[in-house]
């Protein structure tokens, strides 16, 4: 009787114990990770740039000043609006009385954050198009009379990142933008800030 009773005992402690392994085996359902909030909805941006071009009498210095303001519309996509005033080094003198050909310009555009995310790397390289309309002094010949201002379309692109540091982060890019008199590249540092 007693070996049949240890039979009997391990028996069913097997059978009880066999659902439950089974249980803990049966993989749970597959749970898709937290999407990474961004780090900004809302961004602004000012930042000063250092750079050149070349027109008609050779290399110019051009010291460009931007004002933008961005929104993310989806996923590492934002559009931003800007305005950018741009300082000549060089004057114009076709009518003798020395003219400045500096810019102002603003321009909508397309901006693309490669580390938008709140996990992400404090770095976040991005690119960037954009168009828009602008005015320059001296920038239409007149026959018979001075240089005038001139209102043109204006297109350029900028490559950079932005270093996080909490809400502020350090702006560093190259940039492109199209003049009448002596197309910009340059150099701009700057800073932006987490608005929402």
């Amino acid at each position: 009787m007693r070996p049949l009773a240890v039979l009997l005992t391990v028996v069913c402690t097997a059978a009880v114990s066999c659902p439950a392994r089974a249980d803990e085996r049966r993989p749970g359902p597959d749970l898709a990770p937290p999407a990474d909030p961004p780090r900004w909805r809302l961004r602004g941006m000012l930042a000063q740039g250092f750079g050149g071009g070349r027109d008609a009498d050779g290399t110019v210095l051009r010291f460009p000043t931007t004002l933008e303001l961005g929104a993310r519309i989806w996923g590492p996509i934002s559009v931003d609006a800007g305005v950018t005033g741009t300082l000549a080094s060089e004057y114009a003198t076709a009518c003798g009385q020395p003219v400045r050909p500096n810019a102002v310009a603003s321009s909508v555009g397309l901006r693309a954050d490669l580390a938008n995310g709140r996990s992400a790397s404090w770095i976040d390289p991005w690119v960037e198009v954009h168009g828009g309309v602008g005015t320059q002094a001296g920038a239409r010949e007149v026959p018979g009379g001075c240089p005038v201002a001139l209102t043109f379309g204006t297109a350029g692109a900028r490559a950079g990142f932005d270093a996080w540091l909490g809400r502020g982060a350090v702006t560093v890019a190259l940039t492109f933008d199209y003049l009448p008199i002596g197309s910009t590249v340059s150099f701009v540092l700057g800073s932006s800030l987490v608005l929402f």
